[in-house]
């Protein structure tokens, strides 16, 4: 019950449009612009890094930290669990987290059409474990800068989040188990940019959209 009830409230905080009312505020609709994702990427190319990218960014980090930090401090406060990892309150904050991305992704407010849930999926891990974080989120840039491809940077980074977990958390396999749930919708997520890249018509860091 605990479990449901924690992902219904990462839901709802989910379905804060943030790149929506940065669009909105800058007059456009973000949704008719760009690729039409509402997250910070289309944001970032759409307005550029300080009216769109940065705060589209901050609005979907905070709407995943501030419910997984209620869950970790209110809710489910001290929950040691068992030696898989389950029912702790890491399993909680991630339970919660994974709502957020559903809820970015999924939004009931906007007819179930969102965005990709990176820069949510990056909250909840710095909610989760803040020093671990900085290894998927190396990752990510790496990639991105290597690449020129922010959508491979992020699957990537998605990827090294449940290798990150097993190696810090050995033996807690739940815990894996709920990141691969991160891991597996995000690159679902991604499937017309894994397709462009395989073409090679993936858009690259810094050009305008095709």
């Amino acid at each position: 019950m605990l479990s449901a009830i924690v992902v219904v409230l990462g839901y709802i905080f989910g379905n804060f449009p943030t790149g929506l009312i940065v669009g909105k505020c800058n007059h456009i609709d973000i949704r008719h612009e760009g690729s039409g994702n509402i997250g910070s990427t289309n944001a970032l190319r759409t307005l550029g890094f300080l009216r769109g990218g940065l705060p589209t960014l901050v609005g979907d980090v905070l709407k995943v930290v501030i419910p997984c930090l209620l869950v970790r401090y209110l809710i489910c406060p001290n929950l040691t669990g068992d030696t898989n990892g389950f029912l702790s309150t890491n399993y909680y904050v991630l339970l919660c987290g994974f709502g957020v991305v559903l809820g970015h992704n999924f939004p009931f407010t906007l007819g179930f059409h969102g965005g990709k849930g990176i820069a949510s999926t990056g909250g909840a891990f710095l909610v989760f474990n803040f020093p671990m974080t900085m290894i998927p989120l190396a990752v990510f840039l790496l990639v991105s800068y290597v690449t020129k491809y922010v959508s491979m940077g992020s699957i990537v980074g998605l990827i090294s989040i449940p290798v990150s977990i097993a190696f810090f958390y050995p033996g807690q396999w739940v815990l894996v188990v709920v990141a691969s749930f991160y891991t597996i919708l995000g690159i679902a997520r991604h499937k017309s940019n894994i397709e462009r890249l395989m073409k090679g018509t993936e858009n690259k860091l810094g050009s305008k959209k095709k």
